[in-house]
């Protein structure tokens, strides 16, 4: 269940901040963060929610409780029901 729009530049700097924990005060994320974010984007719109916290924790098996907050918001973001 993907998506075949692409995502604005603004909805991926949204992505991208969100996986590098939006707090008050912080406008932009950091440049890890923001080169994930096209495949973050790729990966929640499969709906694989596991997964894109797993991307976003860094992949080694695993993810925190965190990333998977954080997984949780760019896949409401993206508009795609997640499974896992």
């Amino acid at each position: 269940m993907s998506t075949t729009t692409e995502p604005s530049a603004t909805l991926l700097e949204e992505v991208a901040l969100i996986a590098c924990g939006r707090r008050e005060g912080k406008t932009r994320p950091c440049r890890s963060c923001a080169g994930k974010a096209p495949d973050l984007w790729t990966i929640a719109s499969s709906g694989a929610r596991d997964a894109v916290a797993e991307a976003i924790c860094g992949g080694h098996g695993g993810a925190c409780q965190d990333c998977r907050a954080k997984a949780e918001i760019i896949s409401t973001a993206v508009g795609v029901p997640c499974t896992a």
